[in-house]
């Protein structure tokens, strides 16, 4: 998992806000002449942010930290809670207005709110591209490459629109010990967790193969997703047309539903989470994918008694390929801010991604993105291997601004599929019928 590391000349210059605060008190004053309103006292530039709870605090401390005196600028970071920082983005770009210069975004947020984000390379004099793992720059790239595209960006040409802020995909979490009891290699395909986990439910009493999160909707499409896109390919095809139904589309849900379902505790149709954490903690559960923010109650030996057995690894492989469902927090510029704000946050954001940064933001204990920061830094996570294995080969959820909707729709099916309500070929049809009135209904 390691690859050749190049530094971008980019990040050995000054940027340009770095030069303009280093001419002197008579430069910086007729530089703050020029922005106006959005100049503090001191002639040093205001930018505004808002950014999600948990990492946006480690993305405060880093502007703090580092960003601010590299670039000559001061930051205001605004952290709200998921739904509310929604909420909040919704409210000010339909208004237009620039409450905020730069912008944290979850990536399904993305199709919905890129036409309100300025183009990151306009206000960025230069990107250490060789070093952003290639999956994160794709997710921040409108529309985004080798992905179906929404009707209104069809026409679109693809620009890079946010930076990655938190490199997420799903890791997946191990019992060594339990593995060991039967013999079994760790897990590098689907099949190999299917028949270890046959092995753990039939042969060691308390505990269970396999996890899902089973709950209806977002839960099991959650821990469907890597399943599906490595076993029956993509969801969709480049015309919106719903590829899950066909042969391959019935054989993943069904290895899924009946395969992984049949070495799952009792009741995992109503598991969510905490559920399948609380399993992985004390031993009753042998495998599960999981979110990497996940990792802490499990390596935390007052909270889990199999801490010093748990293990990570990338995502299994499928048939087809090796699927990580990608969850990336973004960082994108207003495209309503001034002209010399957008500059200002440009040079905030060059720096943020820059190697420097990122070593700093790793130590904050923040997820990284980048190659070089990965491959200099993979002892400081016990996870940081797998994850950066599964990023590199992450997907993202289809980008649509539908998606919710779209994964309610397939997520009941699943669920009524797992308690036996429907067969697996019922549960497919059902998605496919509910999926495309959904896309017809929004002219896709």
């Amino acid at each position: 998992m390691t690859r050749n590391s190049t530094t971008s000349q980019g990040e050995a210059q000054q940027t340009r806000r770095r030069f303009i605060t280093a001419a002197g008190a008579a430069g910086a004053t007729a530089f703050s002449g020029c922005i106006g309103d959005s100049s503090g006292g001191s002639g040093t530039q205001t930018i505004t942010l808002a950014v999600s709870s948990g990492d946006g605090e480690l993305i405060k401390r880093l502007l703090k930290n580092h960003v601010e005196s590299e670039v000559g600028v001061t930051t205001e970071t605004t952290i709200l809670p998921n739904a509310n920082l929604f909420e909040k983005l919704s409210t000010m770009f339909q208004s237009e207005k620039a409450t905020y210069d730069i912008v944290a975004m979850d990536d399904p947020w993305m199709p919905q709110f890129a036409r309100h984000l300025a183009p990151i390379r306009d206000h960025v004099d230069s990107l250490p591209t060789s070093q952003i793992i290639q999956q994160t720059l794709d997710i921040g790239t409108w529309p985004t490459p080798g992905e179906a595209v929404p009707p209104n960006a069809q026409d679109a040409e693809p620009e890079l629109k946010a930076l990655c802020a938190v490199g997420n995909s799903h890791i997946f979490v191990v019992n060594e010990r339990l593995y060991s009891e039967v013999g079994e290699d760790l897990p590098e395909t689907w099949e190999d967790v299917f028949r270890a986990g046959q092995k753990i439910s039939e042969q060691v009493d308390g505990a269970e193969g396999y996890a899902m999160r089973g709950k209806s909707g977002n839960p099991i499409m959650s821990s469907y997703f890597s399943v599906g896109m490595s076993m029956a390919g993509n969801m969709f095809d480049e015309n919106w047309g719903y590829d899950w139904a066909d042969d391959s589309g019935v054989e993943a849900a069904s290895f899924f539903v009946n395969d992984l379902g049949s070495i799952s505790p009792d009741g995992v149709a109503s598991f969510d989470n905490s559920q399948v954490l609380s399993g992985l903690a004390d031993g009753s559960i042998a495998a599960a994918p999981q979110w990497p923010s996940g990792t802490s109650l499990l390596l935390n030996e007052d909270k889990a008694t199999e801490y010093e057995n748990i293990t990570f690894l990338p995502i299994p492989e499928g048939e087809k390929r090796a699927a990580p469902v990608q969850g990336n927090w973004l960082l994108g510029i207003n495209s309503y801010a001034d002209a010399e704000t957008k500059s200002a946050a440009g040079d905030v954001l060059q720096s943020f991604v820059s190697k420097q940064a990122q070593e700093q933001y790793v130590d904050l204990g923040g997820v990284p993105f980048r190659h070089d920061t990965f491959e200099e830094n993979m002892d400081a996570q016990p996870w940081f291997e797998a994850l950066y294995g599964s990023l590199q080969n992450a997907k993202p959820r289809p980008r649509t601004p539908l998606w919710s909707e779209i994964e309610t729709a397939q997520g009941q099916p699943l669920n009524a599929a797992l308690v036996d309500d429907m067969t697996v070929e019922e549960a497919m049809t059902e998605a496919e019928s509910q999926i495309e009135s959904i896309l017809d209904e929004n002219g896709y």
